[in-house]
């Protein structure tokens, strides 16, 4: 039978399965002899071949036209290599599942000698290989696995835990931590504990481009997000990520992952683990075993080769362990605090209504204004009194205003009635220094000249029962009820040098 080009020949199989033309109506379509089209389903047959076509056009080729050697015996079905590469770059996957695969479909095919040699070849074909010789103390290679983890938390719940993995290239030194998350402060604290674990820092740290290290993963120029680059200016190392779409770039930390979920991940996956402890613990025992293991092929072991060639030539780590920091805009208010976590901070009044960045880790709150650090606070989780002020940062009128003092305004509110007073004694003890409500109270006693002493009273009640203690909430409040509530009369004028209505009376008096 002559042979049929590939496409041509799935184009017969189609049009018989799905469109029940005749053989010789197939040929006319196909452009082909109508013997050929006979031998191609006669093959297909024999092949038990199942419409639609899952095989590749090799595949399809050497059933239906399949190679004899010289004695006449038909040569093995050569395996689909470019699908077998492709099926490699799947985690867990190996050579010797794809072989049993094969085997399965063709008993007859190649041993898997010869079909691991095939694919060798095949690699070396088709693959440009740049062989990296990596200095000791250069670089460090870090991701996560693919793999994860299970552990039972308090409420008896399983949740999964995600791998860090961090290699040095030049000892193929490993270090492995299970985390709860994959999010940012897990990323640095990966980082922290990584290069306590190897009791130095290299020069070079590569990650991949995941969003908790990369702010924009540009392929020439990517850009750190904040706290990761502050936490490797503290250490001194500096980041460069792998060029996107570039795997060879981070082959070392693909090989330190598929290492740690071969001999660590798959080794533990049948244990059970009622606390996260527990998991990290065994994780850290068994990264010790892989350390410590002979290498095959090599003298020493990735632990010997660390300590012999690479320790020595780390950087020495800082005298303090790094502390993650969150970064955020805020602009300061005109009473020149800043707002973190339902908490307020003073600034110089100086920056009142600037667009400042605020610096917070768990001990310290500090604000900086272009680049330059302007204030700086210990970190307060009071929720009763969220009002942190340094005094240096008020204004000075502020502080000489005398006859602006919490009697002065006690008594201005007095006159209107004692509900009036109390709201103003509320206002003022809800801040932490009473000199950041007077532009409030004064505001709120000003708006009582509208209306009689009973409505203020009655407003102020509401305000107090609703826990208003802003101006701008008193001020819709104000509005809402004023309606109803009576307004006050502008006391009448008197002087000498007014006419009254009797001038305009038409009495004749002049």
């Amino acid at each position: 039978m002559r042979r049929v080009d590939m496409e041509k020949a799935r184009e017969v199989l189609r049009l018989h399965y799905e469109t029940g033309l005749s053989q010789r109506e197939i040929a006319q379509s196909v452009n082909i002899s109508l013997g050929s089209v006979s031998g191609i389903l006669s093959k297909a047959r024999e092949a038990e071949i199942v419409y639609p076509l899952t095989m590749s056009n090799k595949e399809l080729g050497s059933v239906l036209y399949p190679s004899m050697n010289k004695d006449g015996k038909q040569k093995p079905v050569e395996p689909d290599l470019q699908y077998i590469h492709q099926e490699m770059q799947k985690k867990g996957m190996t050579l010797t599942l794809l072989w049993e695969e094969y085997k399965t479909a063709h008993p007859d095919g190649l041993m898997l000698t010869q079909f691991c040699d095939r694919y060798r070849k095949f690699r070396k074909q088709n693959d440009v290989y740049l062989r990296k010789i990596y200095k000791a103390g250069e670089r460090m290679h870090v991701d996560w696995a693919g793999l994860t983890m299970k552990y039972m938390d308090d409420t008896g719940v399983e949740q999964p835990a995600y791998i860090f993995v961090a290699v040095l290239p030049a000892s193929s030194y490993m270090y492995v931590e299970p985390f709860r998350n994959m999010e940012e402060c897990s990323w640095i604290d990966a980082h922290v504990h990584t290069f306590e674990y190897f009791e130095g820092v290299p020069i070079i740290a590569t990650p991949d481009n995941p969003k908790v290290a990369i702010t924009y993963a540009d392929f020439h120029d990517p850009v750190s997000n904040r706290s990761y680059a502050e936490m490797a200016s503290h250490y001194g190392v500096a980041i460069v990520p792998t060029r996107v779409k570039k795997p060879k770039d981070k082959a070392p930390a693909e090989k330190a992952v598929q290492i740690a979920e071969r001999r660590i991940i798959s080794k533990l996956r049948n244990r059970q683990y009622h606390d996260f402890g527990e998991l990290w613990s065994d994780v850290r025992d068994e990264l010790e075993v892989v350390n410590r293991a002979p290498f095959k092929k090599l003298p020493g072991s990735r632990w010997s080769v660390f300590m012999e060639t690479e320790k020595s030539e780390l950087m020495s780590l800082p005298t303090s362990r790094y502390e993650l920091a969150d970064w955020k805009q805020a602009k300061a208010g005109m009473d020149y605090h800043v707002q973190y976590d339902d908490h307020y901070y003073s600034v110089s009044y100086l920056y009142a209504g600037k667009q400042l960045l605020i610096r917070a880790t768990s001990n310290a709150i500090e604000v900086f204004f272009d680049h330059e650090r302007v204030a700086s606070h210990v970190r307060s989780y009071n929720r009763s009194t969220r009002y942190v002020t340094l005094p240096e940062h008020m204004p000075s009128n502020h502080r000489a205003m005398v006859d602006w003092t919490p009697e002065r305004f006690e008594s201005w509110a007095e006159k209107y009635g004692s509900n009036t007073l109390d709201y103003i004694r509320f206002l003022m003890q809800r801040r932490e220094h009473p000199e950041q409500a007077y532009k409030t109270c004064a505001g709120i006693l000003r708006m009582g000249t509208s209306v009689t002493n009973t409505g203020m009273e009655v407003i102020c009640r509401a305000a107090k029962e609703k826990n208003i203690f802003t101006y701008k909430y008193f001020s819709l409040l104000f509005k809402k009820m004023m309606p109803d509530l009576e307004r006050r009369q502008p006391d009448p004028i008197m002087h000498e040098n007014l006419r009254g209505s009797s001038y305009y009376g038409g009495d004749g008096n002049v």
